[in-house]
């Protein structure tokens, strides 16, 4: 219990640090187009993954279902996008991983989750480099750990060192934004590293050896999870614009689905990355429309109680001063958009 409170208060003064406030072809025609009258200004904030949402934005689903009056924005993390939506900068975040979105929803940004991006699977993970002969979690004792704070994937490092018997002052824990880790790592100034595409695959390629992965995590029973969020004061004078938005991610999901090349070549085009380096990376489990209210996903609560347990992670170290209840998470998400669009199939 001591070593689970320092982890935690470790993680919560990183996260109070910085500002995280939060851990060629369009494809099927069959979703329809937005109507003239729904088409309104407004700005996605997102990231540049390898995921279904970077197939919506390559194939400029989200101008088509929407109209031309919205702006992607591509922005570094998570934390950026919370802030964005805090602001008002920007009306729609997506793919925004778990932490930032309960932190934002419990520390008073009104927003709603629509849809679910992923469920993180192989595209986060915790690599060593291949000639230290490190082999688990608990090999890694005394080492520094490049690890970008304030996000899923350093939650999900110290929850790997949590399961493995290991405290934070077993380790040195080095502060970097992915780009930085993989600087870090050419340079041969860190051996060890949790973090995500591309920059998991990039130095996993380069003496690197993955030795545990989301995926391993969510078996333990810590899932991480990918969000699409929308402002709730925009979603209310706006709720076409917000159905049109799920018909876009729907659409990709679609293409990805039915023809897993061609999607996976808009994504390569887009983030300019190599088909074979796409499809190596796209290692997450992509829920379409279908499967979006299925208990394994926004169904049986499943979403909500994965966000109140890292919300209740968070209360422990003192930085929320309230974790809400699952009532609370489960009014965070709305599934009328979802409904909307599955109406229509």
């Amino acid at each position: 219990m001591k070593m689970r409170k320092t982890i935690i208060a470790l993680l919560l003064s990183f996260v109070t640090v910085f500002a995280f406030v939060g851990c060629g072809d369009s494809g099927s025609s069959e979703e329809p187009a937005a109507d003239e009258g729904a088409a309104v200004s407004a700005v996605i904030a997102t990231q540049d993954l390898t995921d279904v949402a970077a197939v919506a934005k390559g194939a400029g689903y989200f101008n088509e279902q929407m109209g031309e009056g919205v702006e992607v924005s591509r922005m570094a993390a998570g934390r950026d996008m919370i802030t964005a939506m805090k602001s008002g900068d920007a009306n729609f975040a997506g793919p925004l991983g778990i932490c930032p979105t309960i932190v934002g929803l419990t520390t008073g940004t009104d927003y709603k989750v629509i849809y679910v991006a992923s469920l993180i699977r192989g595209t986060e993970g915790l690599v060593v480099r291949e000639s230290t002969g490190f082999e688990t979690v608990a090999d890694l004792k005394g080492q520094k750990i490049g690890v970008t704070l304030a996000s899923s994937g350093h939650y999900g490092m110290l929850c790997a060192l949590e399961d493995a018997g290991l405290t934070t002052d077993d380790v040195e824990i080095l502060d970097m934004a992915p780009d930085a880790i993989n600087s870090a790592w050419e340079r041969g100034d860190i051996d060890v590293a949790y973090t995500w595409n591309p920059t998991l695959t990039n130095i996993a390629n380069k003496d690197g050896k993955i030795i545990l992965t989301a995926a391993d995590l969510a078996k333990a029973g810590h899932q991480t999870i990918n969000f699409h969020i929308v402002r709730s004061d925009f979603a209310e004078a706006n709720p076409e614009a917000v159905t049109n938005y799920v018909r876009a991610l729907a659409q990709a999901n679609d293409l990805y689905d039915n023809s897993k090349e061609e999607a996976q070549e808009i994504v390569g085009e887009y983030l300019e990355m190599d088909l074979d380096v796409v499809e190596q990376q796209m290692s997450d489990d992509y829920p379409g429309l279908e499967r979006q209210l299925n208990d394994d996903v926004l169904g049986n609560d499943n979403a909500a109680a994965a966000m109140l347990q890292v919300a209740e992670f968070l209360q422990k170290a003192g930085q929320i001063d309230d974790a809400k209840d699952l009532d609370f998470f489960k009014n965070a998400i709305d599934t009328t958009y979802i409904e909307q669009v599955l109406s229509e199939k």
